[in-house]
């Protein structure tokens, strides 16, 4: 990034009063470029500030909790924002492959029992709130919904020896994500 003295005719680069107009100039300079990036930032929700998050959720009537992430805002908005109709199957899977991404749900339809089931995984138990919001939004009245966290399996736990498991507690075992 270019600073504003190299703008300048060489005979003034050297004067030391104009050094510290130059430095000066370039932390307002510098403060400018950041706003305008940060003002086309906030046009997405996927890039959007602290600030742009912020004027969304008041636009949206959303309460953050004290310890959101800016990711998990971000989540929460997008849900909202995202609200279109018809909802279909495919919506729902649409709308919980952006939220949670593909591999972070399992769902299960049985049309003939009238129930949906659907596992989060423990990576994104945040998310779990949003996702039981939104699925009672699209799911028809009439289908019993089941929302839940895929705890860990004895497959996940089986790449593990007995010594590393022992540092944690059968509660952690189950309902953290152990790496």
């Amino acid at each position: 990034m270019k600073q504003i003295q190299e703008y300048w005719p060489s005979v003034l680069q050297e004067i030391e009063e104009f050094k510290e107009l130059a430095n000066t100039e370039n932390i307002e300079i510098n403060g400018l470029k950041e706003s305008i990036t940060n003002l086309i930032d906030d046009q997405f929700i996927q890039t959007a500030t602290e600030r742009g998050i912020a004027r969304r959720e008041k636009m949206l009537k959303i309460s953050p909790f004290a310890d959101d992430t800016l990711e998990t805002r971000r989540f929460r908005v997008q849900g909202v924002w995202n609200d279109k109709l018809p909802y279909t199957y495919r919506v729902l899977l649409e709308r919980l492959d952006s939220l949670c991404g593909p591999d972070g749900y399992v769902m299960e339809l049985n049309a003939g029992e009238y129930s949906l089931n659907i596992k989060i995984e423990l990576t994104k138990k945040r998310m779990f709130d949003e996702v039981v919001r939104i699925t009672r939004q699209i799911v028809p009245a009439n289908i019993v919904i089941t929302v839940e966290l895929r705890y860990n399996q004895h497959l996940t736990l089986a790449n593990f020896t007995h010594e590393q498991l022992s540092q944690y507690t059968h509660y952690q075992l189950r309902n953290e994500v152990i790496s």
